[in-house]
């Protein structure tokens, strides 16, 4: 297990918009299951974050998913001031009016761009993927940025927009229709990133507010029951968006989501610098009033 730390470092700057010629810039209780230790599945109880003594994606989402807590926090070789640190930062509200992650250094550049379309999700991709890379990130980890990327904007662009009765607008365009879908301006994916001396944060938003902690919670915890009983979670018939959360989640070293229910989704996806894997944390802050547990 690696061991996560507080930042004590920034790159210097100020927030900055998009410039001339880039896409655009923004202003904004289940039994245990099988094969699983008693230990990994009784974590201590947190006022604001479960925590659990091994990182393991089924055990912190059935975990949370039997909790009250807003998240879930891996603690395996991490100091103890360094642990409390974590779950009080962690622990913050996301807002847009505040940083993009509650644990980067307050004067970290914060770039953003606007995406409409395939072809500004394949460029700012790209784009993010070499700023990755230029940073010091080895390949295999930019690679792992990208993916995750490609599929937070494959969700805000193609599977978060709804038509006026909330009916998902795109769900039965085969994959070529989609290529030639344009969101409106008002309609666009938020991205925005940034890093400092200890983590790479790329976050994406949209307007439509149509994910729930609960339905995240069921995908995840579906695909990694698939993953330990050695089945693919496509094979499992697990949704399309299921599966890319999944990517998302099993890429990254901390996820956060804010949810605002018929307003807004925003993922935070963060790595770190140094050993960013295993996920290290996984939280949500949902406007929802139903509990997590999601239906089995």
């Amino acid at each position: 297990m690696t061991r996560p730390q507080e930042p004590t470092g920034a790159s210097s700057g100020k927030p900055e918009s998009a410039s001339p010629g880039e896409t655009g810039s923004s202003s904004e209780s289940a039994p245990p299951p099988a094969g699983k230790s008693a230990v990994s599945l009784r974590p201590r109880p947190s006022a604001q974050l479960v925590l659990l003594p091994e990182s393991d994606l089924e055990a912190m989402t059935r975990a949370l998913a039997r909790s009250t807590a807003r998240g879930v926090l891996c603690t395996q070789g991490i100091p103890e001031d360094q642990v409390g640190a974590l779950r009080a930062g962690l622990s913050r509200p996301l807002s847009v009016r505040r940083p993009l992650h509650p644990l980067l250094a307050p004067t970290t550049t914060i770039h953003s761009r606007l995406v409409s379309d395939y072809r500004g999700k394949d460029y700012t991709v790209a784009e993010i993927g070499t700023w990755a890379g230029d940073l010091g990130l080895s390949p295999r980890y930019c690679d792992a940025v990208e993916q995750a990327l490609d599929e937070m904007l494959l969700n805000a662009l193609f599977a978060a927009p709804r038509s006026d009765s909330g009916i998902p607008r795109y769900s039965h365009f085969p994959p070529a229709e989609r290529l030639l879908i344009k969101a409106p301006l008002d309609e666009q994916a938020v991205v925005r990133f940034g890093a400092d001396a200890k983590r790479i944060v790329i976050s994406v938003r949209d307007r439509f507010g149509a994910l729930r902690a609960a339905t995240v919670l069921g995908y995840l915890i579906r695909c990694a029951e698939s993953q330990r009983l050695r089945r693919s979670p496509i094979e499992a018939k697990i949704s399309g968006s299921g599966v890319g959360l999944f990517l998302i989640t099993t890429s990254a070293s901390e996820l956060l989501f804010r949810l605002r229910r018929g307003r807004l989704t925003e993922l935070v996806f963060a790595l770190y610098r140094d050993r960013p894997r295993p996920l290290r944390a996984l939280v949500f802050d949902d406007d929802a009033a139903a509990p997590f547990l999601p239906k089995q």
